[in-house]
C-alpha cells in the first residue's frame, strides 16, 4: 500500500489547494489597487545603515509604487530620517544626486534651505511672503525605522504597526544574525519586463532548481526521489513567509561555510569539486582563512536553520511585500522586487559577505559573483517569457504543487489585502 503523502500546505488550509488566478499578474487595474492598499501602507526596505554611516550622509530612493521619491539621511544626532524629495515652495525635487554628503539641503530653484531633519531653515527674501511660518513648511516626513541594520520606510505617517510589530511574528528569532559583520561584496540592478509578483515567485520556490539551474548549481542541491528540491520546512505568517532548504555538503556552493570554517567542511567540498568544478575548488582553496569573521553554526540565532538540518543550505525569507533575504551560514543575499508598473519590475540585488583580508579571499568573491550572476540570469531567463505568455489570455489560472507553497501564500496575502478595500 502506498504511504499517505504529507503536504506542507495541509498546515495552512486557508490557502487552499486549487488553481491560482492570473489576473493579478496582468491587470493594470489590479496593480493600482496594490499601490493603494499595499505599497502605500506597508513597511518597505530601502537600504542599510552602512550606506549612511556618518551624519550628513544620504541617499535618494525612487518608489514608483508609492508615486514618490524619498531622501533617507542620517541627522546630526546620528538618527536616520526619511522625507519626500519635494521642496515645500514650488515642488521642485530638492536633491538631484542619488547619494552624497551634506550639512543642509538647498533647493536649486529658489534656494530654500532645510536641515537634516527636514526643517525649513532659510528662505531668500523671506519678508516678501505673506505671514509665512517656517515651522509649517518643512519637508513632508516619511515614517522610518531600522530592523537589524535594514532601513524601512512607510508612507503612512501613522503606521498601523511599528516596524518591530511588523517583523517579529515571523522573524523575531532571526534577530541576532551577524548582518553587522558582513559587507556588500557585489550587487546588481536590472529592469525586468514582468509583474513584480511573477519575478518574486521565481525566487520563493525551489521546485525549478534542478531544471533551470541544471548547468550551474544543480549539483549543490538535495534532490527528492522525484528529482526536485523539496523544502525542509516552511512558515507562512499573516504577511511574511519562510522556507528552509538542504544542500549537497560535498559541493562548494552547497557548503558555503567551507570558506570561513575551513577544516573538514573545506576538505569535503574540495574533494568533491576538484575534478568536476576545478575553478570553484581553486577559489575555495584560495579563500580559506581569509575571512575577517567566522560564523560557527551554533552561534547563529535559532530562527536560522530552524530545523537543525546537518545538510542545511540556506533559508529563504520573504518580507512582505517585496523584500527577499536568503540567509546562509556565512553570507546573505538581499533582493528587492520593486514594481515600476503592472508589468515592469526593478530588481535590486546585493550579496553580503564577511570582509576578505587577502587577495585569495577577493578571488573567491569574484568567483562567487560570477557563479551567482549565472544563477540570476538563469532565474530571469523565464520571467519575461512567462509574462508575455500570461498576457495572451490563453490560461486564466496557474496550478501549483506543494513545494510552491510560498507562491500560493504570496498570492493569497496580496489578494486578501486588495479585496479588503473593495
Amino acid at each position: 500500500m502506498k504511504p499517505e503523502t504529507f503536504f506542507l500546505t495541509d498546515r495552512y488550509p486557508e490557502l487552499g489547494k486549487g488553481p491560482v488566478p492570473l489576473e493579478p499578474y496582468v491587470s493594470p487595474e489590479y496593480y493600482q489597487r496594490e499601490k493603494a492598499q499595499i505599497f502605500k501602507k506597508t513597511w518597505l526596505q530601502v537600504g542599510r545603515v552602512e550606506e549612511i554611516s556618518q551624519p550628513g550622509d544620504y541617499f535618494v530612493k525612487e518608489l514608483a509604487a508609492c508615486d514618490t521619491e524619498i531622501i533617507v539621511v542620517r541627522n546630526k544626532a546620528g538618527q536616520i530620517r526619511a522625507m519626500h524629495n519635494v521642496c515645500a515652495h514650488r515642488m521642485n525635487q530638492l536633491v538631484y544626486d542619488k547619494c552624497g554628503h551634506t550639512r543642509k539641503f538647498f533647493c536649486k530653484f529658489h534656494g530654500w534651505a532645510y536641515d537634516l531633519d527636514g526643517k525649513l531653515t532659510g528662505v531668500p527674501d523671506e519678508d516678501c511672503f505673506f505671514d509665512m511660518k517656517r515651522e509649517d513648511y518643512g519637508l513632508a516626513q516619511v515614517s522610518c525605522d531600522v530592523w537589524q541594520g535594514f532601513i524601512f520606510v512607510n508612507m503612512d505617517p501613522q503606521p498601523a504597526q511599528s516596524l518591530a510589530e511588523f517583523m517579529r511574528p515571523v522573524y523575531g528569532e532571526v534577530e541576532g544574525y551577524p548582518f553587522d559583520k558582513l559587507t556588500c561584496g557585489f550587487q546588481w540592478t536590472s529592469v525586468v519586463n514582468c509583474n513584480w509578483k511573477l519575478a518574486l515567485d521565481a525566487f520563493q520556490e525551489a521546485y525549478h532548481v534542478a531544471y533551470v539551474h541544471g548547468r550551474s548549481i544543480a549539483d549543490a542541491i538535495d534532490r527528492s526521489e522525484g528529482g526536485s528540491m523539496r523544502p525542509l520546512d516552511v512558515v507562512c505568517g499573516d504577511l511574511h513567509r519562510r522556507l528552509s532548504l538542504a544542500g549537497n555538503q560535498k559541493s562548494v556552493y552547497g557548503n558555503p561555510k567551507a570558506a570561513t570554517s575551513g577544516g573538514a567542511a573545506a576538505e569535503q567540498a574540495l574533494a568533491e569539486s576538484a575534478q568536476t568544478r576545478p575553478i570553484a575548488a581553486a577559489a575555495l582553496r584560495a579563500a580559506i582563512g581569509s575571512a575577517k569573521h567566522e560564523f560557527p553554526l551554533d552561534a547563529l540565532p535559532k530562527g536560522v536553520n530552524w530545523t537543525n538540518s546537518e545538510n542545511w543550505l540556506f533559508d529563504i525569507n520573504v518580507v512582505f511585500p517585496d523584500f527577499y533575504v536568503s540567509l546562509r551560514p556565512n553570507y546573505c543575499q538581499a533582493y528587492n522586487f520593486r514594481p515600476l508598473s503592472h508589468n515592469k519590475t526593478l530588481f535590486e540585488g546585493r550579496v553580503y559577505y564577511p570582509e576578505m583580508t587577502t587577495a585569495g579571499g577577493r578571488f573567491f568573491l569574484e568567483y562567487m559573483k560570477v557563479a551567482l550572476r549565472d544563477v540570476l540570469l538563469e532565474d530571469m531567463s523565464t520571467l519575461e517569457r512567462t509574462q508575455r505568455a500570461a498576457e495572451t489570455g490563453a490560461k486564466s489560472h496557474m496550478i501549483l504543487q506543494d513545494s510552491e507553497i510560498l507562491v500560493r501564500h504570496g498570492a493569497h496575502v496580496v489578494d486578501r489585502l486588495v479585496a479588503a478595500a473593495l
